[in-house]
């Protein structure tokens, strides 16, 4: 969707910056975001507004941060936004580089333009649009920006970027929803399952044990257990699922010999009102079952946890940028969720209320020839704007 836009000079300056960020390769895996993020420690540099890089959790994939105002004299609002894109795959499957930062017919196109640094851009342009207004005294408080490493594979960039002392009193993290406002956000618990069986050959398979034919009563819980699961709902963010996402026996084995070892990946969506532990129980509880009626024994190894993350639909903050937001970009104004996890957990986890929004379209994300409308990316830096404006005046 395309909204009419903001200043015309806006729109070139936003798309010049993000196309430079979507030029910088940080893909995640491996996640190589140190060259972006000192890109953006120079920029704010030679704009006079104090950045540094933060090289925790890990020098080689390096934070940047900035800072505008005097915390003690007001709120501090935290916009929030990471540096690190999920792969971009086969190139021949894009009709743009997805590393050119090609502009087009009002579109920005590549690898992170809708994931998400156009929004990053969006946010490091709303703190030098309101540093001179902070440090004169005309508003309160103080801006932070993060432009954080590893959300993308859920490393703690965010997080340790608050315990290194950049959090705030209220968040925003800038992904990319078409301008509704998410207070709410699915976690996801990925788990790796193992089955064991016993090698032979496959013109004798009598005489061993398949792991592939071990682990069909494993997969038939899981089944029952996702069909179970997905009566539990959330107003805002849906259903909850339990998803084997990948499966793999037999691959560093001879062909001709039957699987000793079987592993899928089981992606299983949390609910804000569920918890962690619960589902970890739930799952342990599933697999000893499956042990006492088939003989079937497995392991379990957690892959990665992004807890849910919920504040009130009815949060000042929310209000604030809903209203907005529907009066200049006509966005829906009801409560509203996202079925994907974010980093707004991180300071949701610390007692610190944040929103998900801002503009270009979550479909976007992760698909080739990725791309983002300008019009909408300046619409998204005037309501932004004039959001942490409200915010900060108020302090």
């Amino acid at each position: 969707m395309s909204h009419d836009s903001a200043d015309r000079d806006d729109t070139d300056e936003l798309a010049d910056l993000a196309a430079e960020l979507v030029a910088i390769p940080t893909e995640n895996p491996p996640g190589d975001e140190r060259p972006c993020a000192e890109f953006v420690v120079d920029w704010f540099a030679e704009r006079d507004i104090d950045a540094s890089l933060v090289e925790k959790p890990s020098a080689e994939r390096a934070q940047a941060v900035a800072q505008v105002g005097d915390p003690d004299a007001g709120p501090t609002l935290v916009l929030n936004g990471h540096l690190d894109v999920v792969p971009a795959g086969d190139p021949d499957q894009w009709s743009h580089d997805p590393f050119a930062g090609t502009v087009e017919d009002g579109r920005l196109y590549g690898r992170g333009s809708a994931d998400m640094k156009t929004n990053v851009a969006v946010a490091m342009l709303a703190v030098r649009d309101l540093a001179e207004e902070i440090e004169e005294g005309n508003l309160d408080g103080s801006l932070v920006f993060h432009g954080a490493m590893g959300e993308e594979t859920g490393d703690p960039g965010t997080r340790t970027l608050i315990e290194e002392g950049y959090g705030g009193d209220l968040a925003v993290v800038l992904e990319p929803t078409d301008f509704r406002v998410g207070t709410s956000a699915k976690g996801v618990a990925t788990f790796r399952v193992g089955v064991s069986g016993s090698a032979s050959h496959a013109s004798r398979p009598d005489q061993g044990v398949n792991a592939i034919d071990a682990a069909r009563p494993v997969l038939a819980a899981v089944e029952e257990y996702d069909r179970r699961v997905r009566e539990r709902t959330d107003p805002l963010v849906g259903r909850a699922y339990a998803t084997v996402t990948e499966f793999e026996a037999g691959t560093d084995s001879n062909m001709a010999v039957l699987a000793d070892r079987a592993e899928f990946l089981l992606d299983r969506r949390v609910l804000p009102d569920e918890t962690f532990a619960e589902v970890e129980d739930e799952i342990e509880t599933l697999l000893a079952g499956v042990a006492r009626e088939s003989g079937v024994e497995t392991d379990l190894t957690l892959v990665q946890h992004y807890a849910s993350a919920g504040i009130s639909p009815d949060h000042s903050l929310a209000e604030r940028f809903r209203g907005l937001s529907a009066e200049l970009a006509d966005a829906p104004a009801d409560p509203w969720g996202l079925e994907a996890a974010t980093d707004a957990r991180e300071f949701v986890a610390r007692g610190t209320p944040a929103i998900i929004w801002g503009p270009g379209e979550l479909a976007q994300a992760h698909t080739a020839d990725e791309h983002v409308e300008l019009d909408d990316a300046a619409l998204g830096l005037q309501i932004l704007t004039e959001a942490a404006r409200g915010v900060l005046s108020e302090g």
